[in-house]
């Protein structure tokens, strides 16, 4: 038998374990990360592995994957390469090797994501592999475990060092594990309420589980510190209680019962301990605060560097002169005015520069720092990979939410009668809307694992359903 034959062999029988492993240590990924990072480390754990599972995305799909469509699978791969190339000759003629070089590693950031989603399709075109909701949600609760752990322990990090304000648990960044936690949260109450019948006296160490789980999302919605993890968890559990309210008055069963019941408890519970947490601190004491335009605040907020990059750009006169975009820039928590300088790199450059970007890194030729984060994704992707990048990478991205949201429709009274596929569903929904509106998460490898794991299982699961009649199915 040949390698080749070996590997697919193997690939058959043990890859969709594998990939199940690799997001359950996800979290402990990251918590290696935080600790390299604080040691100032030049690479760390997750930067080291996440760089090696997209390069064996990338040389499975082109070597070892064999199956009929396998030929718009190396045309994707071929486009994204292709591009890049280009970007890069880009660059090379804007700043030389040195630009080039700079801008490797948020490129291998950022194309983590399609190049994983052209993996998974393969897979799941070859052998019907996918990645299993069980695996989702453990990573999940582990995630929001160590947030609940840290704290009581008192080992927790700082969120905010700034402020003072949260509690990320042993993880580097606040934001980072806030969308991960936002995304995962539903799948793995969804995972918590499904286990929940299996328990008996004998299994009585998994219930315990399933609750300190749930105890731990509560937790960690309100002490992480970020609006992201608390708005869109307190969302989805309401929505939840909702849908539980009216299943259980159609069903009648003790199942939904005690579904409805601990949605409005999970409801209930995150609310009331808002007024207990962190957050609620730095809502009232640094959040609203800047809404009402402390002008002592808004100084603080500003460091000197971003406000002299900014100085003279088309956004930051906007911002000032515009209170709606004032107001804006506010809720977005500086956003925009952290995206000036490279905003006024891309308007002032040329056609070169609207189809291909700015890039990621400084160079004398743009006359201005540009290496502040564009934490807005749709935004971040036009200005840093121009308009061709941006047809490339996010439009498509774009065109899937769309498509969830025209088949939910298609079956609306299907769809909803499986809360799995609400809570994916949901998920899927609340990742775009982080990656528009909050940002930096399609494009973070950390964020954008799950993003596209749950958006495509969620794709996956939508076909599963066309194929039933229509008619709704509970689970």
């Amino acid at each position: 038998m040949s390698l080749l034959a070996k590997a697919r062999q193997f690939s058959k029988l043990h890859l969709a374990a594998l990939l199940g492993v690799y997001i359950i240590l996800q979290p402990f990924v990251d918590i290696l990360t935080a600790l390299g990072a604080r040691a100032e480390m030049s690479a760390t754990v997750g930067a080291v592995i996440r760089a090696v599972f997209m390069i064996l995305c990338f040389l499975y799909v082109v070597f070892i994957c064999k199956y009929p469509g396998k030929k718009w699978c190396v045309l994707a791969l071929g486009v994204i390469c292709a591009y890049l190339a280009v970007f890069m000759l880009w660059m090379f003629s804007v700043g030389g090797l040195s630009l080039c070089i700079a801008n490797a590693k948020e490129l291998a950031k950022v194309y983590f994501a399609p190049i994983a989603v052209v993996f998974l399709y393969a897979i799941y075109r070859e052998y019907g592999h996918m990645i299993s909701t069980r695996a989702i949600a453990i990573a999940g609760g582990i995630y929001v475990g160590v947030i609940l752990v840290a704290f009581l322990t008192g080992t927790s990090f700082v969120s905010y060092s700034n402020s003072g304000y949260g509690y990320k648990g042993w993880f580097y960044a606040a934001n980072e594990v806030s969308c991960i936690i936002a995304i995962a949260s539903p799948i793995t109450i969804y995972y918590c309420l499904k286990q929940l019948p299996s328990v008996t006296r004998k299994t009585w160490w998994k219930g315990a589980l399933i609750a300190f789980t749930l105890v731990s999302v509560v937790v960690a919605a309100n002490f992480i510190g970020t609006k992201i993890a608390f708005g869109i968890t307190l969302i989805y559990c309401l929505i939840a209680s909702v849908w539980g309210v009216v299943m259980y008055a159609k069903h009648r069963t003790a199942e939904y019962r005690m579904r409805m019941f601990i949605f409005i408890a999970l409801t209930v519970c995150i609310f009331v301990l808002y007024f207990f947490s962190p957050l609620q601190s730095y809502m009232s004491n640094i959040y609203m605060k800047l809404l009402h335009r402390d002008p002592e605040l808004i100084m603080a907020s500003w460091s000197k560097e971003i406000q002299e990059a900014s100085r003279g750009t088309w956004l930051r006169a906007l911002i000032d002169n515009n209170e709606l975009v004032q107001s804006i820039d506010q809720i977005l928590s500086r956003r925009l005015l952290s995206a000036s300088p490279s905003v006024q790199v891309f308007l002032d450059g040329g056609l070169m520069t609207k189809l291909f970007g700015t890039g990621y890194a400084n160079t004398e030729a743009y006359g201005r720092s540009i290496e502040f984060m564009i934490e807005i994704d749709p935004l971040g992707i036009l200005i840093r990979q121009g308009v061709v990048g941006f047809i490339l990478y996010f439009i498509p991205y774009a065109a899937f939410i769309v498509y969830a949201a025209v088949q939910f429709f298609r079956r609306p009274g299907q769809r909803l009668g499986s809360l799995k596929y609400c809570s994916y569903l949901y998920s899927t929904l609340a990742a775009f809307g982080i990656s528009v509106i909050a940002g930096h998460a399609l494009v973070s490898p950390a964020v954008s694992t799950f993003m596209v794991v749950i958006s495509f299982n969620l794709w996956v699961y939508t076909r599963e359903q066309n194929k039933l009649p229509r008619a709704d199915k509970g689970a």
